[in-house]
C-alpha cells in the first residue's frame, strides 16, 4: 500500500498540525534546517542545478569544517542502489533552476528564507531573504526518489514556473511547508511555498509520488487548478493533504492477572481527508506470546467521522508475560473506483506484560481514604518518647493520631524484627496470619491458606502481589 503526504505549518505557525504522517514523525523542532554535516551541499549563487559553480561543499578536515566549491552538483551519479548520503540546502537569495528533467537520490531538500518571510502577493517571494528553486522550460521534472528524501519548504518557494511541471516523490515521503504567508482569508494565496505566480495555474503544474523503482503511482496528487484532484496547491498551503493513525495504551505496563489495572487502547485519526471519503480501519495484533490471540477490528465510515469513529477496546486481564504489539492501519481512497491507490497511515503500540512475582510487579497499593472516619491506631512503640503524647488536636495521642494502623513503629536507629526461629516445627500450634524468620533456610514466612490449597501452611513470601481486599 502506498504511503505520502504533504502537510503545511499555517503562517508563523498559526495552525500548526503537528502529525506522525506514514511513518515520519515531524515535530516542532523540525522548522529549522539542521546543522551541515560532512558531504552537504548549499547553493551560492543563482544559477543551473546542473551547474558545480552554482553549489559549495561541506568539507571537514583536521577537525576543521568549511564551505568549499563543488566539483559536482548534487545527486550527479545517485541512484536507487546508490542514494547520496547528504543533504542539500537551497539558501536565502539563491534561485536554482531545474529547466530539464531529473531523478536524483540523496538526504532531504531545504528550501530556506529568513523568518518570517515578507508577503509580495501578487509576486512570487523572491531577493536576498529567500531560497528559491524554479521548474522551468516545460515539460520539466524534479524527481526525488530517495529512500526518506523529504523535502523542508521553510519559508522559501518551490516555483512551478513552467506550465508544464512537476515534482516527484517517492511513495512514503513527504513535503513540509512551514510559514506559507498566505493572504486574506484561509483560501488565500501567498508568495510562497508551491508556487505559480505570475504563469498561468493549470493541471499540468502537479506533484506526483512513485515507488521505489520509478513506476508511477499517483499522476495527480496535488495540481495548481484541477477539480478531479485530492488538493490544489492553495489547500496544501494552507491545510496539508495527509492522513495519520494514532493509537495510545492507557498504560504501558501490566502485570500478568492483573484485575485491576484497565488496559485500554484508544484509536483514531488526524489529517486532511476529504469529506465524504469512506475512511477504513484495521486494528490488530502484531506480535504478541504464543498462545495469545486477538481478534483483529475491521471496519469503515464516512469522513469526517467522529470519537467513535474507530472502536476503543479493552484488554486483559493477561494470562501470558511478554510483549504485545497492537497496529492501527487507516486508509481512504484517492478516487471511488476499484483500482484506486490508498491514501494509508499504520502506528503502532507497545504493552509490556511481566510475571507475577516479578519486580516489575511489587505492590505500591495506595490506601483506601475515608477522611468521614478516624481509624486511630491502638498499640504502637516508640524510641521518641512520645507515648501518650499529645497532638495540636485534643485528645489525640499517640499512637491513636496515626490514623488507620493495626500498630505503630517508630526510631531513628533501630530497625524491626519479626521473631525468629529454628524453623517453622518450633512453632506447635500456628495460626493463620503468624509470620517468621526461619533461621534453618534465612526466609521470611507466613502461615496460611494458599489458592488451590486444602489447609493453611507455612509459605515463603516470594510472590510480590497487590492482592484484592
Amino acid at each position: 500500500m502506498q504511503q505520502y503526504s504533504i502537510f503545511s505549518y499555517r503562517k508563523l505557525l498559526l495552525k500548526l498540525l503537528q502529525f506522525a504522517f506514514f511513518l515520519l514523525t515531524i515535530s516542532i523542532a523540525a522548522q529549522a534546517a539542521p546543522p551541515p554535516i560532512q558531504g552537504d551541499y548549499r547553493s551560492k549563487i543563482t544559477g543551473n542545478w546542473t551547474a558545480a559553480s552554482t553549489w559549495e561543499v561541506y568539507s571537514c578536515s583536521g577537525g576543521v569544517c568549511a564551505w568549499i566549491p563543488a566539483t559536482t552538483a548534487p545527486g550527479v551519479g545517485t541512484t536507487s542502489t546508490a542514494q547520496g548520503d547528504y543533504n542539500v540546502f537551497i539558501t536565502q537569495g539563491t534561485e536554482v533552476t531545474v529547466n530539464t528533467s531529473q531523478t536524483y537520490y540523496f538526504g532531504n531538500l531545504y528550501i530556506l528564507a529568513n523568518n518570517p518571510v515578507v508577503n509580495v502577493y501578487s509576486s512570487v517571494s523572491s531577493g536576498p531573504n529567500v531560497g528559491r528553486i524554479n521548474l522551468e522550460s516545460g515539460p520539466v521534472e524534479l524527481k526525488l526518489l530517495g529512500d526518506q528524501q523529504n523535502v523542508y519548504i521553510l519559508g522559501g518557494v518551490f516555483y512551478f514556473k513552467a506550465l508544464n511541471s512537476s515534482l516527484g516523490l517517492r511513495s512514503g515521503n513527504s513535503i513540509i511547508i512551514t510559514d506559507y504567508n498566505a493572504v486574506g482569508t484561509e483560501s488565500g494565496l501567498g508568495s510562497n511555498g508551491l508556487q505559480q505566480l505570475g504563469i498561468s495555474c493549470t493541471g499540468n503544474q502537479k506533484i506526483k509520488f512513485y515507488n521505489a523503482d520509478g513506476t508511477l503511482v499517483e499522476s495527480e496528487y496535488g495540481v495548481c487548478i484541477d477539480s478531479s484532484s485530492p488538493y490544489t496547491f492553495v489547500q496544501l498551503n494552507n491545510y496539508g493533504g495527509s492522513l495519520a493513525a494514532q493509537l495510545s495504551l492507557s498504560t504501558l505496563k501490566v502485570c500478568v492477572g492483573d484485575i485491576l489495572t484497565p488496559v485500554n487502547l484508544t484509536a483514531g485519526f488526524t489529517g486532511i481527508v476529504p469529506a465524504g471519503k469512506t475512511v477504513n480501519y484495521e486494528l490488530k495484533l502484531e506480535s504478541g506470546p504464543a498462545g495469545y490471540t486477538f481478534s483483529p477490528l475491521i471496519g469503515s465510515f464516512t469522513a469526517p467521522g467522529d470519537a467513535n469513529s474507530i472502536p476503543d477496546p479493552s484488554l486483559g486481564p493477561f494470562a501470558l508475560d511478554g510483549t504485545y504489539v497492537y497496529s492501527l492501519t487507516v486508509s481512504y481512497p484517492y478516487d471511488n473506483t476499484p483500482t484506486s491507490y490508498q491514501v494509508v497511515s499504520t502506528t503502532t503500540v507497545t504493552l509490556e506484560v511481566s510475571p507475577a512475582g516479578s519486580i516489575n510487579c511489587a505492590c505500591y497499593r495506595d490506601p483506601v481514604m475515608d477522611p468521614a472516619n478516624k481509624y486511630p491506631t491502638k498499640f504502637g512503640i516508640t524510641a521518641l518518647g512520645r507515648a501518650g503524647a499529645l497532638s495540636s488536636t485534643t485528645p489525640d495521642f499517640w499512637p491513636e493520631k496515626a490514623q488507620g494502623g493495626h500498630m505503630a513503629l517508630e526510631s531513628q536507629t533501630k530497625g524491626f524484627v519479626i521473631n525468629r526461629v529454628e524453623n517453622t516445627g518450633a512453632i506447635l500450634i500456628p495460626v493463620e496470619g503468624m509470620m517468621v524468620f526461619d533461621l534453618s533456610d534465612g526466609q521470611p514466612k507466613i502461615y496460611t491458606l494458599k489458592a488451590g490449597d486444602a489447609a493453611p501452611a507455612w509459605h515463603t513470601f516470594t510472590t510480590p502481589t497487590c492482592p484484592s481486599l
